[in-house]
């Protein structure tokens, strides 16, 4: 078998950063999209390149990235974490770049997914996808809860040719982009970990870590699922919630 290749939609910052370097630590090429490439630690047995690409014009970026399979070779996994950072109506921007982007270049890639690869595509979303984020726009809910279906989706179609589709919903989490701000707001923190079951936030590392499992050998038999990543946070009632951060026992 040939050196695995995947490809990373939002690869260069937070949780796609993390999962990069993670996958390319098991010897992998991994190319990571971003409007930012930017600079890689090396990584002993494994690569990462930083590609320059928008999904925001989701057919270029599918033809610019066929182009780097044929450079790179055939891919094990795909995944996506891009979201719309732009300034324009997030109606229509968090729909084009979440559902049309991921869209077009899923059913764009996954036949360049290798036969002997793990054929694996991981979505990441939000929990926003089934609760309400007041900081957050309609649109932003409404691609996470449709990403989510949509994973379903093709886990059906996809299916009998062996491919394997899945979601991971993390909450708020900590990334080297915002631990700056956390370490400065340690009361914030502090609510975190008293409204969280295991009594902390999460880290982009962790996130990247169930990402890796989910599109790695050990979910070999896992499909259409979601794998939420938040500490238990989503497990509260919003009584016992309030009472947890208040301080009340």
């Amino acid at each position: 078998m040939t050196r695995k290749h995947s490809i990373i939609i939002g690869g260069t910052k937070g949780v796609g950063r993390e999962l990069a370097v993670l996958l390319a630590t098991t010897g992998q090429y991994v190319t990571a999209v971003g409007r930012t490439p930017g600079e890689f630690p090396t990584v002993p047995g494994g690569e990462v390149e930083g590609f320059a690409g928008t999904a925001e014009d989701p057919e270029a970026l599918l033809a610019a990235l066929r182009q780097q399979v044929e450079r790179r070779g055939q891919l094990s996994s795909l995944v996506f974490l891009q979201r719309y950072r732009g300034t324009g109506d997030t109606w229509a921007g968090e729909l084009a770049v979440a559902m049309t982007a991921t869209k077009t270049l899923l059913e764009g890639l996954v036949p360049h997914l290798a036969a002997d690869g793990d054929r694996s595509v991981c979505v990441v979303t939000s929990n926003a996808g089934s609760l309400v984020a007041r900081n957050q726009s309609l649109g932003y809910h409404t691609s996470k809860a449709a990403l989510r279906q949509m994973a379903r989706y093709y886990a059906v179609k996809y299916g009998p040719q062996g491919v394997r589709v899945n979601v991971v919903a993390p909450s708020a989490f900590v990334k080297s982009e915002s631990a700056a701000f956390y370490a400065g707001h340690p009361e914030l923190q502090a609510v975190y970990a008293r409204a969280t079951p295991l009594g902390r936030m999460g880290t982009a590392k962790e996130v990247a870590r169930a990402v890796a499992f989910l599109c790695g050998p050990d979910a070999a038999f896992i499909t259409g699922q979601e794998l939420v990543v938040d500490g238990g946070l989503s497990l509260m009632m919003q009584d016992a919630l309030a009472r947890e951060v208040a301080g009340i026992a």
